[in-house]
């Protein structure tokens, strides 16, 4: 069976016994309103694996180990996703469709799915160079300083606005509905209506150049910047980097890889001479993806937006590469807030000096905890001392460590010996406080400081991901760009996956999520009981608290660009006397202040009904 519908998978699970199931292979009691055993992943003597008997997710506080009933399944009796979804329908009497037995089906399968992307990607390069409707995407290229030899060689394109071009092209070109159906290409709710319209199209090839799916930069309207496709037979986006087939000949004879944020930057780099520039597919640099970097050069370079999400994403990568055995620096954007902008405004040459000046990972984290904590104070030592244990523990060998904890000690006044012994001690007890969850079961606190901090932004969207159906209005308030943690991004980009597949089980939700962090944390929280109560209230407190702190961040904007414009009003007033074209000038800028003035008033309105809305529910 190739592939399994998600409503199909939705209708066995509605009908699954969770408690059932999970007694067959384990003896549980129920405590505090969840179900307590031992876990069967590690040994242990006093019960720390849970149950969710309402949405069927396991989660052990002992060794971290979570997911849905078809991860258990697959682990416990040794499974494939197929074989435990119908183990699971045959339990519930849900029959599942029976494919004609095809010893090579799947590998016919993954012939025909290189050949339909293959031709797509030259149609939508087609369709960008020559259709009048792509006049904008080719626009936005140019703009971004992509020149035409880098478009060709990249095979960039454009997907049409028209909802009904993509089904009727591929139809023509002989592909079956069923396959289609298959490909990745289209909406599990409506098969004929595409993932892919009005886009810039970036074509993702694997190591040997075969186009294997494809990312989209949306031009106009509602829905993502950004979406990727999803996995497919000859598709793991966790596995795979964008623009790696052009890099590698580069990368091998630099020994380096630099990994940038997305495509565009990426793209950027490339046109700056530096080739051995590649993306992740997605907000989050996987442990796959740089154990794929590391079989390849012996070195990375990470080089992520400037902004916070941006640099905790970098302190997560750093660790994640240093984990992979690659000797890891980052790169600062100090121009603009990205490696397109600076390409843009500044050209290539400026873009290609600036990669002279990589500073080392362990270097970087210094200067985040500077950034991040009071060090001058006993409880800013504190906290700065559990930042490192994540990049502590990726060090793959004792000498390093204490060559970071003596630079850190000099840097930060921190005693080396003090933070290794932190380090271990929270290493040993795992930094798992203990909490009552019920009679007689003690079980680790799942939101615990340091390793997997928590913070409103990660609550928030586990709170949505437990409660998928109120994505479609977190959708109309909040923004992927509005989240500044990379897990809660990373969760975001996952349910965005989910609605363009119809897929609302959690469990499949947390398959599509980059972040093991981001999808542990969402188990943990859902075993520890404090999403049990009014998980609506939950969400709709963060949406408030999101929106607002969006909001009073472009106030800030709009207040620093008035400040802006009426020193230079005032400094040409002060030159002309008020006459003439200085004058009319000095007019123009009074009244583009006024337009400001008025969309702050607006701004601080809607700040203002939202912090209402707070005050009344407290």
């Amino acid at each position: 069976m190739a592939r399994i519908p998600e409503s199909l998978i939705q209708e066995v699970l509605d009908k699954t016994n969770y408690i059932a199931v999970y007694q067959e292979k384990l003896r549980l009691n129920k405590k505090g309103g969840k179900w307590w055993g031992l876990c069967p992943f590690h040994a242990e003597k006093t019960p720390s694996f849970s149950v969710d008997a309402e949405r069927g997710l396991f989660y052990c506080f002992g060794c971290q180990k979570g997911g849905s009933l078809i991860d258990f399944l697959m682990e416990t009796d040794k499974l494939t996703f197929i074989e435990a979804v119908e183990e699971l329908a045959e339990k519930a009497h849900v029959p599942l469709p029976k494919d004609e037995p095809r010893s090579d089906s799947s590998e016919s399968e993954r012939i025909q799915l290189y050949s339909l992307y293959d031709k797509l990607a030259k149609a939508f390069h087609w369709v960008l160079l020559n259709r009048r409707d792509a006049l904008r995407a080719r626009e936005i290229l140019k703009r971004r300083a992509l020149g035409d030899e880098l478009v060709a060689a990249f095979g960039i394109g454009y997907a049409p606005a028209d909802k009904n071009w993509l089904y009727r092209f591929l139809q023509s070109k002989g592909f079956s509905r069923d396959f289609l159906a298959r490909s990745g290409l289209f909406s599990g709710r409506n098969p004929e209506y595409p993932l892919f319209a009005d886009r810039i199209m970036f074509p993702i090839a694997d190591q040997r150049g075969r186009v294997i799916a494809f990312g989209g930069r949306l031009i106009d309207g509602d829905g993502p910047k950004y979406i990727n496709s999803p996995d497919t037979l000859i598709f793991r986006k966790q596995e795979n980097l964008f623009a790696l087939d052009r890099a590698l000949p580069s990368m091998k004879s630099q020994d380096r890889a630099l990994v940038c944020e997305g495509y565009m930057d990426a793209l950027s780099f490339h046109a700056a001479g530096i080739a051995y520039a590649v993306a992740p597919l997605g907000t989050a640099f996987t442990s796959q993806q740089a154990r794929l970097l590391r079989r390849r050069v012996s070195s990375v370079i990470l080089c992520f937006d400037s902004d916070e999400a941006g640099q905790r994403a970098t302190e997560r990568a750093c660790s994640i590469s240093v984990s992979a055995g690659l000797e890891t620096r980052v790169l600062s954007m100090t121009e603009g807030k990205d490696a397109s902008e600076i390409l843009e405004k500044s050209g290539p040459e400026a873009l290609k000096k600036l990669t002279e000046y990589s500073i080392s990972s362990g270097d970087f984290l210094i200067r985040r905890a500077e950034s991040l904590f009071d060090i001058a104070s006993v409880k800013g030592k504190y906290q700065a001392s559990q930042f490192f244990f994540p990049y502590l523990d990726a060090l793959d060998s004792d000498v390093r460590r204490n060559a970071l904890s003596d630079l850190i000690g000099i840097r930060m006044g921190i005693s080396p010996g003090g933070l290794l012994a932190d380090y271990l001690k929270a290493k040993r007890i795992q930094g798992r406080p203990h909490v009552q969850t019920g009679e007689g079961v003690s079980s680790p606190n799942p939101l615990r400081r340091g390793l997997e901090a928590r913070t409103a932004d990660l609550f928030f969207m586990a709170a949505v991901v437990l409660c998928p159906e109120s994505f479609v209005r977190v959708r109309q308030h909040i923004q992927l760009e509005d989240l500044e943690d990379p897990r809660a991004r990373d969760l975001y980009l996952a349910l965005e996956e989910a609605s363009a597949h119809d897929a609302k089980e959690i469990g499949s939700i947390l398959t599509l999520t980059n972040d093991d962090a981001a999808r542990r944390y969402v188990l943990a929280v859902a075993a520890s009981g404090e999403m049990d109560q009014e998980p609506e209230r939950i969400v709709n407190d963060g949406i408030r608290t999101i929106r607002i702190r969006s909001l009073e961040k472009e106030t800030m904007k709009i207040v620093t660009e008035i400040a802006q414009r009426s020193a230079q009003g005032s400094e040409g007033q002060g030159f002309s006397g008020g006459g003439g074209e200085q004058g009319k000038g000095h007019a123009e800028g009074q009244s583009s202040i006024h337009v400001l003035l008025q969309k702050k008033m607006k701004i601080d309105e809607e700040i203002a009904q939202l912090k209402g809305e707070v005050d009344e529910r407290q």
